[in-house]
């Protein structure tokens, strides 16, 4: 097979269709010749959810990113910590990116061991790790083994610890935890690391470090967007109001009443902001609450009493036991992904730029306007990139956190700001879905993507829109057929990969 080549004057982007999860390699020409510049970004993906397209096994992929390379990487990024984007990497046994020969690698100032926050950051996921492990064990006793309360706690487990399954031995998991180099995620960054320290290294990146030239590629250069250097901006998940895309019926990512939140899928006209714990709604600075909807001390209530006192046990949600695990794991997983890595590549010449937000959310997203960058004397802002872009690697496999909606006045970044002008004409959008795994095999079912923002990104791309799970792009009636010519003669359509070109014209 031959390796991936470059065009010309631009990159070839390939996306591949391992499951639900990221994995993508870019290749741009090299100053001076020779074999192209690569840049793989994350390699991972949800166990199940190759069988809803092709089959294959990741390490199918693995082999093709080594032959589509000649087993060299001139940069390697991962966005962020989680299974569906690091478990391509590592295994026990001949690890998959063992061969691989990795020239740098680039990680948000999250994964960096000498920050401070960073570090604090750490030590309470930990805390918070170890909390979860014992409340899993006595889960696992109190339920059946196919409960779905426990196979929530560990499908979000999965997302901590990696590998290439959402089962675990609650003794493994206890390992794992007290000794987090164990971990598959663990072990996939040190591998990374670890080959990048044989050569140019490790660059940990913070929000408005760039513009930063990518290795040998004669001139293409990132900006670097988040993740944000606040802790409550990382916790901050879920759009308010407008930001949104509408909803819709039926469930999305979210165990609302298990984490002492307001569900965000349409089962409640509250928004989460709206929501208060139960242990403040009970202090005594808060007597409506205690008087009206019971306290911890509640007792039962066996009289023949038409009026029900107000702490009847009836009226209390208590997760002391049975929900506790999966409110700790929901506390764990809460910020994750907003620890992504974002990045917007220019190309040299035309100045179009290519957009990766991994699993960024809310918090992330609402950080970037502020953001500045110096190129000279020239000052370069967050609106003037997202206006150039072309490609746009859509956040968290389009769920209904990681897209935020809006227009092009509103002060918060958002889709709008995307792909205006010339840009317009050429806006492409790559989600990294399976659709029919992501709504089957979880509880409550994960939209992903969310109808009203894939219809959204196809409308505002004319159709020219990746999935994973579907085997090419749709021509949507309003588009000549010149123009979608123009688009798939740049596009390959495989069963292992996807391959699109922009044109650095």
């Amino acid at each position: 097979m031959p390796k991936l080549q470059a065009p010309e004057n631009g990159v070839a982007v390939r996306m591949y269709r391992q499951g639900h999860g990221d994995c993508f390699l870019l290749a741009f020409p090299r100053k001076g010749g020779g074999d192209p510049v690569y840049v793989l970004i994350d390699c991972g993906y949800k166990p199940g959810s190759p069988d809803f397209i092709h089959k294959r096994a990741i390490g199918d992929t693995i082999d093709h990113i080594s032959e589509s390379t000649g087993d060299r990487l001139d940069l390697v990024i991962i966005t962020h910590e989680h299974q569906d984007h690091l478990n391509g990497i590592w295994k026990k046994s001949d690890p998959y990116f063992g061969r691989f020969d990795i020239k740098e690698a680039w990680m948000a100032w999250t994964e960096n061991p000498e920050d401070e926050l960073a570090n604090e950051l750490r030590r309470r996921h930990k805390d918070t790790l170890l909390s979860l492990i014992e409340g899993r064990k006595k889960l696992a006793l109190a339920v059946a083994v196919d409960d779905p309360t426990l196979r929530r706690v560990d499908s979000l487990l999965s997302l901590e610890f990696g590998g290439e399954d959402d089962t675990f031995a609650a003794d493994a998991m206890s390992a794992a935890a007290k000794d987090p180099t164990k971990s598959v995620n663990k072990q996939a960054l040190k591998l990374i690391k670890d080959k990048a320290a044989l050569n140019r290294g490790v660059s940990y990146l913070n929000p408005g470090d760039g513009p930063i030239e990518v290795p040998n590629s004669g001139g293409v250069r990132a900006f670097v967007f988040g993740p944000p250097r606040n802790a409550d901006l990382l916790g901050d998940e879920d759009p308010i109001g407008s930001e949104g895309f509408p909803q819709g019926n039926g469930n999305s990512f979210t165990f609302g009443a298990a984490a002492g939140q307001a569900p965000t899928d349409g089962l409640t006209p509250f928004s989460p902001r709206f929501v208060v714990p139960f242990d403040d709604a009970t202090r005594q600075s808060k007597p409506f609450f205690s008087a009206h909807y019971g306290t911890k001390d509640a007792v039962d209530d066996d009289s023949d009493r038409v009026e029900t006192p107000s702490n009847a046990k009836w009226r209390q949600i208590d997760d002391e036991w049975l929900f506790s695990a999966e409110s700790l794991a929901l506390t764990l997983n809460k910020g994750i992904n907003n620890t992504s890595l974002v990045l917007a590549f220019e190309l040299p010449k035309s100045k179009k730029v290519l957009f990766f937000v991994g699993d960024a959310q809310r918090g992330n997203w609402i950080s970037w306007k502020d953001i500045e960058w110096k190129d000279g004397a020239t000052s370069i802002k967050p609106r003037d990139l997202l206006a150039r872009t072309v490609l746009y690697k859509v956040g968290h496999h389009g769920s209904h956190n990681a897209t935020l909606a809006g227009n092009t006045s509103d002060d918060y970044v958002n889709l709008s700001w995307m792909a205006t002008g010339a840009a317009a004409k050429e806006f492409t959008a790559m989600i990294t879905a399976v659709n029919e795994w992501a709504l089957t095999k979880n509880s409550p079912p994960w939209k992903h993507p969310l109808p009203s923002i894939k219809a959204a990104l196809t409308s505002k791309a004319q159709g020219r829109v990746f999935q994973t799970d579907e085997d090419k792009p749709a021509q949507q009636e309003n588009v000549p057929d010149g123009t979608w010519k123009a688009f798939t003669d740049r596009s390959t359509f495989e069963q292992l990969h996807f391959d699109y070109r922009v044109i650095d014209e």
